[in-house]
């Protein structure tokens, strides 16, 4: 029974084994897809993005009653906001006395459009009194009464009740008025309705300058346009002076034009970050309540999920843009995925160090990011114009860190630009502190004219944050120069100052090359020359070209007297061997050159035109030689057992070494070389090279080819230039000597 139980416990614990074993080899299978792993970088670097920005955006929600005394800790401002309460007081007093101060000038008044209006009632109820004052006349005119002045008293009495004005007008002027001829009464009123409408809509008349139209009058009524007789003049412009009026009103759009204008001049009200909100026993008052609503420190749980979303979606945006140039502008990045991890890497730790900076609320703080840090670390171990591109997006997302701050974002492009400018095409890494002095100046002068540009600081205080800011400049230098083989050898790249350095040739696998093997050194030599000359006609990347050149036959060090350029003398121990064991011999050399270069430390893209420098090319001499015994022997053979094992080349560079390689070679061996005969060589060369199909993997075209040979030639015409042979010297003493014996 026990027994029993034994074995099935133990399979049980066999099975749960199994289980686990499995499902150990499904997650295993699952993450070796390269798909999978940048989908979870993605993924990773969005979350951690979108957590770094939204820490602290809005703070917490702080309990305050209007009108109680506050308790809890003092609040201050954790960013800088606008106060929205005072800056709209200050506005409305701004256009108040905007308005106050135009209300009288001409150009902010137009002509009222009740002017005619009001022009053509004055004009009936004037006339009105006269029509009847007339008919009074009329019908008293038969008892050859004149009009007396009690009657134009009345007159004047009843025109009073329409304007004041008309206690000036002359009493000869009234009786001349009712006593006129109906003909002449008739044509002067007619006259006067067209004179004193089109005068009320046509001219400005204001308070100010009402008598001054009256004594202009005159000319006036000399218009040809009214027709006014002469006799007539006189009476209309009695009447006139009486009955004119202010016709101007506001031009309302150009006082809200105005307004909006001087609105607009006012200097916002700012809450500067860090100052005093409400300290502990404060009565809230109603403008406690606005500033810390416009801090968000109140009512802020909407707030919190807008700003989170939206910072979700700006991010996934600059994401967007980044991931868009990749794929369409450098699509073989993708390939390489140990470049992306770098690109998440540097941008979440910069992210990371600008919020730890903001949170410090240290002003000066704000100027020390390490942004071109970034910059310079990714023009060297990726691309400058990437690097361009990423710094470009961080320098937005710091913006949103350092509280939307515009002046700070600009400083950071500009920053960010610079650095990968300065760094371009290094040459030697003591030429990086000479270029971080030059980034610190940029720094310096970018912060002080940014300055007086958005005038938010005094000059002391301005010319402090560009120390600073100088400061970020060798501190950023001093960080990538500090950090770039730590990345290197963590992320297997490899930057243009460690390839330069790699030509040393003191580092002991070049030291053992020349010393072991000094004919393939010199060769290597050869071929570095003409594969460089050959990168800078296609704009390759000539650096690594020749540093690869240098290496690219370190694997003759295993056998180095089994190469022909090593040889002394007529001695070659392949005459000994078979074609296969030769060709054997021969082609380890590209797997030694591997093995070697590995244990030295060579960096990948260096193993990498080593190991491809062959491709998959026939060894012709040995196949021709197997080819001829075979013949006698009535036997076939396989090119696959007389060729190197490849890969192909799959870079222009490693493709370069290649035809370098095959074009040294080949002049070398050549009898009387001319110009000539070394363009055939060449051109056969490539012909071959293309032929076969070893540059296929290579994305180098048929001009490329071109310029490739031209380069190629012009080496090789300089090493092999013709020479003039010297004549026998023979001294004179030997001449003497004869002489005397003779």
């Amino acid at each position: 029974m026990e027994n029993k139980d034994f074995h099935l416990s133990e399979r049980i614990t066999n099975r749960r084994q199994r289980r686990i074993a499995s499902i150990l080899l499904w997650i295993r299978q699952f993450f070796a897809q390269k798909v999978v792993r940048e989908r979870i970088l993605l993924c990773t670097s969005f979350l951690a993005i979108v957590a770094i920005l939204q820490i602290d955006l809005v703070p917490q929600v702080i309990q305050v009653q209007l009108g109680e005394p506050y308790i809890g800790e003092d609040i201050r401002a954790p960013r800088t906001v606008v106060n929205t309460e005072k800056t709209k007081e200050l506005m409305d007093q701004a256009a108040d006395r905007a308005v106050e101060e135009a209300k009288d000038k001409p150009e902010y008044q137009i002509i009222s459009i009740e002017a005619g209006v009001e022009a053509s009632n004055r004009f009936n109820k004037v006339f009105t009194i006269f029509d009847r004052q007339r008919q009074k006349s009329e019908d008293n005119s038969g008892d050859n009464i004149p009009i007396s002045a009690q009657l134009l008293q009345e007159i004047r009495k009843e025109l009073l009740t329409v304007d004041e004005k008309f206690t000036d007008l002359p009493v000869e002027t009234l009786n001349e008025v009712i006593t006129l001829p109906d003909e002449d009464y008739e044509r002067m009123k007619k006259s006067l309705r067209q004179l004193y409408v089109s005068l009320e809509t046509e001219e400005k008349i204001s308070q100010q300058k009402i008598n001054t139209v009256r004594a202009n009058l005159a000319q006036y009524l000399d218009n040809d346009r009214f027709l006014i007789l002469p006799q007539d003049a006189p009476v209309l412009q009695r009447l006139l002076e009486a009955m004119l009026f202010p016709n101007l009103t506001r031009d309302e759009l150009k006082i809200r034009q105005l307004q909006d204008e001087a609105r607009r001049r006012v200097i916002p009200v700012k809450i500067e970050k860090g100052n005093l909100i409400l300290r502990e026993g404060d009565i809230v008052t109603n403008e406690h309540i606005q500033v810390l609503r416009d801090l968000s420190l109140i009512d802020n749980r909407g707030n919190r999920v807008i700003i989170f979303f939206s910072l979700a979606i700006f991010s996934l945006l600059l994401m967007g843009i980044c991931l868009f140039y990749i794929y369409y502008f450098k699509r073989e990045i993708i390939k390489q995925e140990r470049h992306l991890y770098l690109l998440a890497l540097i941008s979440v730790v910069v992210l990371a160090v600008a919020k730890a900076m903001s949170l410090s609320n240290v002003e000066w703080m704000e100027y020390l990011i390490p942004l071109s840090f970034a910059g310079i670390v990714l023009s060297f171990l990726s691309e400058p114009q990437l690097a361009w591109i990423i710094t470009t997006l961080l320098s937005l997302m710091i913006g949103v860190i350092l509280d939307f701050n515009l002046s700070l974002t600009v400083y950071y492009f500009i920053s960010g630009t610079a650095s990968i400018y300065s760094m371009f095409n290094l040459t030697q890494r003591k030429e990086m502190i000479r270029m971080g002095l030059l980034l610190s100046g940029v720094n310096l002068f970018t912060v002080i004219t940014l300055g007086f540009l958005f005038g938010t600081r005094r000059l002391g205080s301005q010319f402090g944050f560009a120390l600073v800011a100088g400061f970020n400049g060798i501190l950023s230098t001093a960080l990538a120069n500090g950090f770039l083989p730590f990345l290197e050898h963590l992320f297997g790249l490899t930057s243009p100052l460690s390839v330069l350095e790699l030509a040393n040739p003191n580092l002991p696998l070049l030291k053992r090359l020349l010393i072991e093997a000094p004919g393939t050194y010199h060769h290597s030599i050869i071929v570095g020359n003409l594969a460089e000359a050959a990168a800078d006609a296609i704009e390759a990347d000539s650096l690594l070209v020749r540093v690869g050149s240098y290496y690219h036959d370190v694997g003759k060090l295993r056998r180095p007297y089994f190469f022909v350029e090593n040889q002394i003398g007529d001695d070659n121990p392949h005459e000994k061997l078979s074609p296969n064991l030769s060709t054997l011999i021969i082609t380890s050399h590209v797997r030694d050159g591997v093995e070697l270069a590995r244990t030295y430390g060579v960096p990948g893209c260096i193993v990498d035109i080593i190991e491809q420098h062959h491709g998959t090319d026939l060894v012709r001499y040995f196949f021709q030689q197997a080819s001829e015994q075979i013949q006698e022997e009535k036997e076939s053979i396989k090119e696959s057992d007389f060729s190197y094992p490849g890969p192909k080349p799959r870079s222009k560079e490693a493709a370069l070494v290649m035809l370098a390689d095959s074009v040294e070679a080949a002049a070398r061996a050549m009898g009387k070389p001319s110009s000539a005969r070394l363009e055939v060589l060449v051109n056969m060369i490539l012909k071959e090279r293309l032929e076969s199909g070893q540059l296929d993997e290579t994305n180098l075209t048929l001009r490329d080819l071109d310029k490739i040979k031209g380069a190629f030639l012009k080496v090789l015409g300089g090493i092999f230039h013709h020479r003039i042979k010297y004549p026998e010297i023979v001294s004179i003493e030997r001449k003497r000597m004869d002489g005397g014996n003779s």
